[in-house]
């Protein structure tokens, strides 16, 4: 009856399913040889009382043929007892440890794909506006965000190493693992990517921004000294015509010439930034601020352009005043 059972288990033992890499898979297994190893523990008792029971009989049995089948009964039946022992501790080891590679993977997988998940939703928020402190900010967010997708590349790799192992370590399922290891490192590769192309166009349109401002107050600063120049000729009045005061406006003149490029490239610039803003976004102040530049411009000009012929005109007409009195 034992050799029968230990022949059956043998067999089944024969048969037993491939080492998978899955988890689930793994703990089901485990279960199932666990319950052989309870079955074998129940049975050693009858197998030793046995094997005691033979040994006696045998003091007893004279040689000649009886005493050798008896004997070649003890050895088959520890010999297959043995075997069996040792397949089943050897299967268990086995499954103990990968089981213990299948938990080391699937641990960073869990800290892994949480954060991904996390991470894409960070960047479906990282929008490029034309507000320049908005934009600063969003910047912020997106290199912070790319500081930590460098980060986890430590633990990518510690992931790669563990699925490897993993791989090495089962029978079967492998290609599953294969698959959702790709499927993980897919996902980093994509997402790094594309965080790298945002923060690119982010920091893009902030350079663009800056840009357009600096070229903003710099029109500005040089309409308002002419704005000043001619604040004081207004309030100096008939004093304010002399031939000095002339050369002074007409320096100005050249100011404003010199400056006219670079209100065209403002207006040109203005345009570009408004083509490439996001859909939806306000260009309302950018246009606000081309717009006021442009018009200060012709408005500082012509008066100064005026300012200066009249003061010519002037200068003339005393000019041939003083000869007429000589």
């Amino acid at each position: 009856e034992l050799r029968t059972w230990l022949d059956d288990k043998l067999c089944q033992q024969a048969q037993s399913q491939p080492i998978s890499a899955k988890l689930e898979k793994l703990q089901g297994q485990i279960q199932e040889q666990e319950e052989l190893q309870k079955s074998l523990n129940q049975h050693s008792g009858s197998c030793e009382m046995i094997l005691a029971e033979g040994e006696s009989l045998l003091l007893s049995v004279q040689p000649g043929e009886e005493k050798t089948s008896l004997q070649n009964q003890l050895v088959g039946l520890k010999t297959h007892w043995d075997e069996l022992s040792k397949q089943v501790a050897d299967r268990h080891s086995s499954l103990r440890d990968c089981l213990q590679k299948a938990q080391k993977y699937q641990r960073h997988t869990e800290d892994l794909l949480p954060w991904v998940e996390d991470c894409k939703a960070k960047m479906a928020e990282l929008e490029v506006t034309l507000d320049p402190v908005q934009l600063e900010a969003t910047l912020l967010r997106s290199k912070a965000l790319l500081g930590d997708v460098e980060k986890r590349r430590s633990l990518l790799e510690m992931l790669n190493s563990a699925a490897d192992i993993l791989i090495d370590a089962s029978q079967t399922d492998e290609d599953d693992i294969r698959d959702e290891k790709a499927g993980i490192n897919q996902k980093m590769d994509v997402i790094t990517e594309e965080l790298q192309a945002k923060t690119g166009s982010i920091e893009e349109m902030s350079q663009r921004l800056k840009e357009f401002q600096e070229s903003f107050k710099n029109i500005e600063k040089k309409l308002e000294g002419a704005k000043h120049q001619m604040e004081i000729y207004d309030a100096l009045g008939p004093q304010a015509c002399s031939n000095k005061n002339l050369e002074k406006l007409r320096a100005q003149q050249e100011v404003l010439q010199a400056l006219e490029p670079q209100v065209d490239y403002l207006r040109n610039f203005t345009r570009g930034l408004v083509e490439d803003a996001p859909d939806g976004s306000d260009c309302s102040q950018l246009l606000l601020q081309a717009e006021v530049a442009q018009q200060d411009f012709k408005t500082v000009k012509q008066k100064v352009s005026e300012c200066c012929t009249l003061m010519e005109n002037k200068l003339e007409g005393i000019g041939q005043f003083n000869n007429r009195v000589r």
